[in-house]
């Protein structure tokens, strides 16, 4: 049993200088260089050399990009590594203190592993998950000290050190982390994406996992936000009722937390910002890439909601803040060319893709229907036209760069407004005088719901104008976030007809069964769609006990995605992080959605 099939693969040039520099044919400083030049960032490399065996601490540098091969089209920020300027000890010397001000492309989520819908930057400062991802992509310890698998499989154990504290003092032990566990199970709409897990129990310091199946995924949902660990007799204290159910009005996650990272949660402000303070007392790090072990070096970090695309890049200029997730996509050009700033870009597990809500049958009940609609769309003239080329069309589910990307979805989706209408006519659907289909008496029109934000009010509005040249009528709608998801996960004709939704996970195909899976109807299956050959590839998944079960159940659940059309894919888009010079130590890297801040300071 192996979770191989999660890590990383970083391409035939990268393993090839790892085999030379295993074999000793090339020195550490040669390998680095080369690294460099390949375009794989310094904390990767160095990562690579620990995992090789070599102790040598790694020369402190500012964050250099990091790229796979799939991204070779990506320009690179940096010629090469010996190009970035090298940290000197008198800065080494004063890293503590300021306040790091960070612009956010989204609002801002509840911090509340168990309950929130979305999972924010805040995250990775506020809580420790078990287990993380380092930069080249291994698994390795976080909250844990050590973890093990058995050979069959079935049972996992991740054992828990003495001194594990929560914010308010409290003490994690193993039995807290099992019951937390337990407590996602019950309470949180993403546990199924961890459904072949059985039970969580404690024996001694261990945490123990058992398993339904054996399966190659256990490991990838443990990392990511929604399992990050809480104290969970706070949480119960402040979130169940004594109904035993979720207390509606509960303050966990606005406004108090007690959480695990080295920063605690002190305000948040929904369409405003998120601020998080240093933890004095925090008990250091066990992750083995993170250069500072102790506490933080900064003293609060600011997220500053940024919803309006166009400001980002022009915050980040004028010195308002000091790194940026995602600027507009127009911008980046300009910020690649500022000599204070570096821009790290790199695939993104994320995609745009509409939902046709099924109980509208009437609309969106049949393939035919849902394909003609499909083929009405150039996804790749929207990709030159609002991402400036910074990402690519989706035929199927799954994003172009992601490993397990099954090719044979592109003979589906294609842009082709002669067989769009051809689809069209065949499902029935006539073309009235006004330019609007109808059928049976019903008219081709409906609500289309987008979230309140610069990039998905772009897509919706493209999507609606290609629409109208087929006969179809989408009245768009604007709302805020918050707004956006409650309208979405309505049961039944309650719902909103068609909405876009942007996801955004580190391992595609977990949290795509969640909105493809008839278990998941209404949320996040916001098209209401049961389809039983998705249904069948996503249960081949969840029973994979080898690598190559899980490719021919990814390829399987992509094809039966791009023919059946639970929703329309329509691109996906690169990640992009920006940060002054002056930062160092904020290394986004392609395996996670965030940076960790454990090693961030700002220079005086």
């Amino acid at each position: 049993m192996s979770d191989s099939w999660l890590e990383t693969d970083l391409g035939p040039e990268v393993n090839d200088l790892t085999e030379q520099y295993k074999a000793k044919k090339i020195g550490r400083r040669q390998f680095m260089k080369r690294m460099g030049a390949a375009g794989i960032g310094v904390a990767a490399a160095a990562s690579i050399l620990a995992a090789c065996g070599d102790d040598e601490e790694p020369t402190t540098t500012t964050a250099a990009p990091t790229t796979t091969e799939a991204m070779d089209d990506t320009p690179a920020t940096t010629e090469a590594m010996d190009d970035t300027p090298a940290t000197t000890e008198a800065m080494m010397d004063d890293r503590s203190g300021g306040t790091l001000r960070e612009g956010y492309n989204r609002d801002v989520s509840k911090h509340d592993p168990l309950t929130t819908n979305w999972y924010d930057p805040a995250f990775f400062a506020i809580y420790e998950a078990i287990l993380s991802n380092d930069p080249s992509g291994a698994t390795v310890p976080q909250f844990a000290s050590d973890f093990s698998v058995s050979d069959d499989g079935l049972e996992y154990r991740f054992t828990i050190p003495d001194g594990k504290l929560s914010h308010s003092g409290g003490t994690i032990n193993a039995e807290m982390v099992a019951e937390f566990y337990r407590g996602v199970q019950q309470y949180s709409f993403i546990a199924g994406l961890a459904s072949p897990v059985d039970t969580y129990e404690a024996n001694g310091s261990e945490v123990v996992m058992k398993m339904k199946n054996p399966w190659v995924g256990a490991l990838g949902p443990h990392k990511t936000g929604y399992w990050r660990i809480v104290n969970i007799n706070t949480w119960k204290e402040h979130s169940i009722g004594a109904d035993g159910n979720i207390n509606a009005a509960s303050i966990y996650g606005t406004e108090l937390v007690d959480g695990t990272g080295p920063f605690t949660h002190e305000q948040w402000v929904p369409g405003s910002h998120v601020l998080v303070k240093r933890w004095e007392d925090y008990p250091g790090s066990l992750t083995p890439f993170f250069e500072n072990k102790g506490k933080a070096y900064l003293d609060e970090i600011r997220w500053t909601v940024i919803t309006e695309a166009g400001q980002r890049a022009t915050q980040l200029e004028n010195g308002d803040i000091d790194t940026l997730i995602n600027p507009a996509h127009q911008d980046i050009g300009r910020l690649e060319s500022n000599s204070d700033l570096t821009v790290i870009r790199h695939p993104e597990w994320s995609g745009y893709h509409l939902s046709m809500n099924r109980d509208y049958e009437e609309l969106f009940g049949d393939r035919l229907t849902r394909q003609g609609l499909s083929h009405s769309l150039d996804r790749e003239g929207m990709v030159q036209a609002i991402l400036f080329g910074n990402g690519a069309a989706t035929y199927g589910p799954f994003p172009t760069t992601d490993r397990n990307y099954e090719p044979a979805v592109e003979q589906f989706n294609q842009f082709d407004v002669d067989l769009a209408n051809s689809k069209l006519d065949e499902a029935g659907w006539v073309m009235g005088s006004d330019g609007v289909r109808t059928r049976d008496g019903v008219r081709f029109e409906f609500r289309y719901l987008v979230e309140d934000e610069t990039t998905q009010k772009s897509v919706a509005e493209a999507v609606q104008a290609q629409f109208t040249n087929v006969g179809v009528q989408a009245n768009l709608d604007v709302v805020d976030r918050a707004l956006a998801f409650e309208q979405q996960s309505q049961p039944g004709r309650g719902s909103v007809e068609m909405s876009l939704f942007f996801w955004l996970w580190p391992i595609p195909l977990d949290v795509l069964i969640l909105f493809g899976s008839s278990a998941t109807v209404p949320v996040p299956n916001f098209s209401h769609a049961v389809e039983p050959r998705v249904d069948a590839a996503i249960a081949s998944w969840q029973t994979s006990a080898t690598d190559e079960q899980a490719r021919a159940a990814a390829s399987e659940f992509q094809l039966a995605w791009a023919e059946q059309l639970p929703f329309i894919p329509l691109m996906n888009q690169n990640a992009t992080f920006v940060h002054n010079n002056k930062v160092h130590g904020w290394q986004p890297f392609v395996w996670n959605l965030y940076p960790y801040y454990n090693d961030t300071w700002i220079e005086a």
